[in-house]
């Protein structure tokens, strides 16, 4: 998981309709507050606006068209799904197996709540939203919802590399959220542990050639390979969080034991 910083300015599908919808979506709330909380009434959120290609597009261009939680870079095979950081119908807190209600519907069209992951990432999460004091969590559009204190982190508002490393292609945690994000997103999963673990070997030969290379053949050849080595351990390639713990191992940074 890398940073990602959501561009600007906010997509107009989000700014015009998408608030129109929320809007309308605070009035029902406020005109059946009960039958809502109770899961009787559910809210229905229009994919056309909050998934449109424009959102899309300008989210994946951020996060260099991989999946916001594990690097993964999946389009070939998916399309993968607009992620609601905060769940949009119904939550989930930690520890718990039924769903609360309603979810932060007030925040399904807002710019700022909005990632693209892949649908592994997307489903392994589902309603699951964890705070650090559940007494603090907002129910509805009234509640004050920067009071609080996501367990999970968000790659889009703060540094994931603080909470989450890399030992080879192991992803570690250096907190106890970075440990909660890994299992509420399923960053451990068998399949992605051996993707993982396959490129590192691949990259980990590209070094070795590398070095290997160097003064044995012509000055181009060397620099066309230094020049792979850096644009696969770049914002842009897939796991590059994993590339560069590597990198930062080989060079003393991480215990790679």
């Amino acid at each position: 998981m890398i940073q990602v910083e959501r561009p600007a300015p906010v997509p107009e599908v989000l700014l015009d309709g998408g608030q129109d919808e929320t809007n309308e979506n605070r009035e029902r709330y406020d005109s059946a507050t009960e039958d809502y909380r109770t899961g009787l009434k559910k809210f229905d959120f229009r994919r056309s606006i909050y998934g449109h290609t424009r959102v899309k597009d300008a989210l994946l261009e951020a996060q260099h068209g991989k999946c916001c939680y594990c690097e993964s870079k999946f389009r070939a095979t998916s399309p993968g799904a607009v992620e609601h950081f905060r769940p949009k119908g119904a939550v989930r807190a930690g520890g718990e197996m039924s769903n609360t209600y309603p979810g932060y519907y007030w925040l399904a069209y807002e710019w700022e709540n909005l990632l693209v992951s892949c649908e592994t990432c997307n489903t392994s999460k589902g309603t699951l939203f964890p705070l650090v004091d559940e007494d603090k969590r907002a129910r509805c559009h009234h509640d004050p919802v920067e009071e609080e204190s996501p367990v999970f982190v968000d790659p889009a508002s703060e540094d994931p590399a603080q909470h989450i490393c890399f030992r080879r292609a192991e992803v570690v945690h250096l907190t106890d959220r970075g440990l909660r994000t890994i299992e509420g997103f399923g960053l451990r999963r068998s399949e992605l542990e051996e993707a993982r673990a396959k490129y590192l070997e691949w990259f980990e030969a590209l070094c070795l050639l590398t070095s290997r290379l160097d003064g044995k053949v012509t000055p181009v050849n060397v620099e066309n390979a230094r020049a792979l080595l850096n644009r696969e351990s770049q914002p842009e390639a897939k796991f590059s969080a994993m590339t560069r713990d590597y990198l930062g191992s080989q060079a003393g940074g991480v215990d790679s034991d």
